[in-house]
Formats: structure tokens, C-alpha cells, sequence
């Protein structure tokens, strides 16, 4: 049984039908994408810009902002040289032997330093963005609260 006045037309917001998307938030998403996207991005490097920004320009999200566009695309650098290396390795594997005077040594490559290097990068370069689990929480959390103690003797002369 229902309760109360009833309510006015002007201020009653019809409902969305059902299977409606409201706000349309991934179109959204690829406009801002879009309006982001820097000039000059062709190939991997395009193709690995608009895999990883994506999400990051959610409405909401909103994590990539203009001004941060130049170091998203040295984070997507970072990646795509990162799977080149995986390939790389995976190919030619993470070792090698070397015959010398001592001997036949068994070395890393080259590659897998460069390999560990890169991931450093990502993962640096990922935090700042909030792409892991713990910087992610960071982000969402309302920060520290300030402190505010009471002024025990009402002098306003109280530091903490």
C-alpha cells in the first residue's frame, strides 16, 4: 500500500528499459580514448596504447588525464618491449654455454637482464597508475585523515 502524495511528472525520472545501458560509459570510454590519444602511435605501440588505456579512461575510473599521456606511453614502450623479450627468450632460452679455458660455462643471456629490467619499468610505471592490487586500493582510499586533537587547556596554543 502505498504512502504519501503522489509525485509530480517534472520530477520523476522514467526508469531505463531493461537491458539498457545507462550513460552509455563505454562509449565514453573510447571517446576519451580517442580526444587522449596521441599523435604518431602506429603499430604495437598503438595497438598495446589502446589495449592498456582503455579501462584507465572508464568514467569510472578516470585515472589517465591529458597531462599524463607521455608517461603512459613510456609505460606502454616498456610493455611492448617487455613481450618482445618473452618471445625472444622463449625461443632461444634463457641460457647459453660458453667454452673457456676453465671450461664449458653455462651464462644468462643478455636478454633475460634486459627481460627483468623492463619489468622493473612496468611495474614502477604501473603503480603510478594505479594498475595493481595494492596501489589501486592507494588510489581509491580517501587518504589520511588530518590529524585534529583537542586543545587540552582551550589557548589554541596546542601543537602536535
Amino acid at each position: 500500500m502505498a504512502r504519501g502524495r503522489k509525485p509530480q511528472n517534472d520530477v520523476v525520472v522514467p526508469m531505463t528499459e531493461d537491458g539498457a545501458t545507462p550513460h552509455n560509459l563505454d562509449e565514453r570510454a573510447r571517446a576519451r580514448l580517442d580526444e587522449i590519444r596521441p599523435d604518431g602511435l602506429t603499430g604495437e605501440l598503438r595497438w598495446t596504447f589502446d589495449r592498456l588505456a582503455l579501462p584507465l579512461c572508464h568514467p569510472t575510473l578516470d585515472r589517465l588525464k591529458p597531462h599524463n599521456v607521455f608517461m603512459f606511453v613510456q609505460f606502454c614502450r616498456a610493455v611492448v618491449r617487455h613481450e618482445r623479450l618473452i618471445l625472444e627468450i622463449e625461443e632461444l632460452g634463457e641460457t647459453y654455454e660458453s667454452k673457456t679455458r676453465n671450461g664449458v660455462q653455462i651464462k644468462c643471456r643478455p636478454e633475460v637482464g634486459q627481460l627483468n629490467d623492463t619489468f622493473r619499468q612496468i611495474k614502477s610505471l604501473g603503480e603510478a597508475f594505479g594498475m595493481t592490487p595494492a596501489s589501486e586500493r592507494g588510489l581509491a582510499g580517501g587518504g589520511q585523515m588530518g590529524f585534529n586533537f583537542p586543545d587540552p587547556d582551550g589557548t589554541g596554543d596546542y601543537f602536535t
